[in-house]
């Protein structure tokens, strides 16, 4: 077995690839860190190209220095009389120390006074006189002045060639030649000088760069957190896939209360435009909406379990402020809230409503039946037939009018049907339930199962009501019209609503143990989101305690 750093691997292979995954791991670069590299890098790439530029300038600059140099000697020297005489004469003891004393004075490398042969009559290298001239004389002695680059005895060099003419004149004959040249061995030099300050320049550059990529690093991360680019593509995709298939309503607004992102379920609830992919921007002011659920959207107020009736929907609605990655409070980025829809959950608390009801009305039917039975028995055993008949007519008299419509295929049949059932419950718990149902029983616009949570949820809080409160024990329940309105008005004689209580009719408000069968507080904050839904109204009053309950009636079809 090997060992590697006090670590025991079985096979070199195994052994490299761990320590690949390793370094993979190591280097694990986040969103924002990528992005400082690679704004880091284009920052020296730049600096190092303007670097260049800079250099090619500064060479190119340095050689029309030179060319500019050695044209305005060597015009001067061609234009001298006593040069033109002496190089007329070849006096080279008398010329080199004149053009010593020139290269003394001035930046050129040489100067090379020639006859127009091209025998050379001065030279930097005093060895190098009465040799011949090496570079073009051609355009010199056609009576022009001209530069070139050209390789000599001291190297390459930008070279200007100028005509001597006898005594200067212009007009004058060719006696020699001047050439004046700078080598480019110098002009490297001179530029050689500049180059701390294009260095300087480049390294202000990427310094600056470095502080850019620092606040794209960190500007970065307060967007993206630690997360990498791969990391980030699944979380996005993520929460699109969490996004679109909520079955809850989400809406975020900004800080300035305007939507900026739903889901299709929101969409739908509030009615939204269908939800896109991206942020949006809507003044929930101007979508059609409830006002008070669009107010409370704008102003970003804080929302627990409120129940809102939007349309035909009633919804249940939390709103809280957004928080931030770590999962603190975070409310410059405005506000989060969620939607359900209770209209599902409505249609089954009303069967549900229904049924209990029914059970109820076969108990407690069962109940007294049979001592109605018991007592008939025994009055019919007694020969007290009289007695026995006049048992029978009080049982039944009070309700055969309101059976009489189950059979006759009343409208009204199902809410007939409940208040029947609540009065064997009213006299088992002890209380007189008046029914003052109108003829024919009035329509309501409610689904059968809203008007058995309306009417139910009624009649059972006055029947509590009553139940828990002194003698004389009574409820008085009334379906009429009035009007173009459909009046449920239930009233009794108990206690009355709890003051303390702001809303009697709010989610949760209830003055019911907190064990009570059935929860507490559900069912008047249902009767008040149904029949807002369906554009009714609600009134309380007391002494007696009275519900009132306005509906818009059912419009007759019209028959030919």
């Amino acid at each position: 077995m090997t060992v590697v750093e006090g670590e025991p691997i079985g096979d070199l292979w195994s052994y490299c690839s761990r320590q690949a995954r390793r370094r993979a791991v190591d280097m694990r670069l986040s969103v924002g860190g990528r992005l400082a590299l690679v704004s880091l890098g284009v920052v020296v790439l730049v600096a190092g190209v303007l670097a260049a530029l800079l250099s090619v300038q500064l060479s190119d600059s340095g050689q029309r220095e030179a060319e500019k140099v050695t044209r305005s000697v060597a015009e001067t020297i061609a234009h001298e009389p006593d040069v033109a005489s002496l190089a007329a004469a070849g006096d080279s003891e008398r010329l080199q120390p004149m053009v010593e004393q020139i290269l003394a004075e001035t930046d050129v490398s040489f100067v090379t006074i020639m006859t127009p042969d091209g025998i050379r009559l001065t030279h930097r290298n005093r060895a190098e006189i009465g040799l011949p001239y090496i570079g073009s004389r051609d355009e010199a002695l056609a009576g022009r002045t001209f530069t070139e680059v050209y390789e000599g005895t001291l190297g390459p060099s930008v070279r200007t060639i100028a005509p001597i003419r006898d005594n200067g004149d212009e007009e004058g004959a060719i006696v020699a030649l001047v050439s004046v040249g700078v080598t480019l061995g110098a002009v490297q030099q001179d530029i050689a000088a500049r180059a701390p300050l294009i260095v300087l320049a480049s390294a202000a550059i990427v310094g600056l760069g470095v502080l850019g990529a620092l606040y794209v690093r960190r500007s970065a991360r307060r967007v993206t957190g630690s997360y990498t680019p791969g990391e980030l593509s699944r979380l996005v995709e993520s929460y699109e896939t969490v996004l679109h298939s909520l079955r809850e309503g989400l809406v975020v607004t900004d800080r300035s209360g305007r939507i900026v992102l739903y889901n299709d379920e929101a969409a739908d609830l509030l009615g939204l435009p269908p939800a896109t992919a991206g942020q949006v921007s809507l003044d929930p002011r101007d979508v059609e909406m409830d006002a008070a659920l669009a107010e409370a959207i704008a102003t970003g107020r804080r929302m627990v379990e409120e129940t809102v009736v939007n349309g035909d929907r009633v919804l249940l609605v939390n709103q809280e402020e957004a928080r931030d990655l770590t999962g603190r409070r975070a409310p410059a980025r405005g506000q989060v809230m969620t939607l359900r829809d209770r209209s599902e959950l409505q249609a089954l608390l009303g069967e549900l409503e229904g049924v209990r009801t029914l059970s109820d009305t076969l108990r407690s039917q069962t109940h007294e039946h049979g001592n109605r039975l018991h007592a008939l028995l025994a009055l019919l055993e007694l020969g007290r037939v009289d007695d026995a008949r006049r048992l029978i007519v009080a049982s039944t008299g009070g309700r055969q009018e309101l059976a009489d419509r189950l059979v006759s295929h009343d409208e009204g049949a199902i809410v007939v049907a409940l208040l029947l059932g609540k009065l064997d419950e009213a006299a088992e718990r002890g209380v007189r339930l008046d029914l003052d149902v109108a003829e024919p029983t009035p329509s309501l616009p409610l689904a059968p199962e809203e008007a058995v949570t309306v009417v139910g949820n009624l009649v059972d809080n006055a029947l509590d009501a009553a139940a828990a409160g002194a003698e004389p024990r009574w409820v008085r329940a009334t379906l009429r019209e009035n009007g173009d309105d459909v009046v449920i008005e239930v009233s009794d004689g108990g206690a009355g609503f709890d003051p303390t209580l702001e809303d009697p009719f709010a989610f949760g408000s209830s003055t019911k143990a907190a064990h009570a069968p059935g929860g507490r507080g559900v069912g008047l904050a249902l009767v008040r989101d149904i029949v807002a839904a369906r554009g009714g109204t609600l009134q309380v009053r007391a002494d007696p305690t009275t519900v009132r309950v306005f509906l818009p009636a059912v419009a007759e079809a019209v028959t030919a």
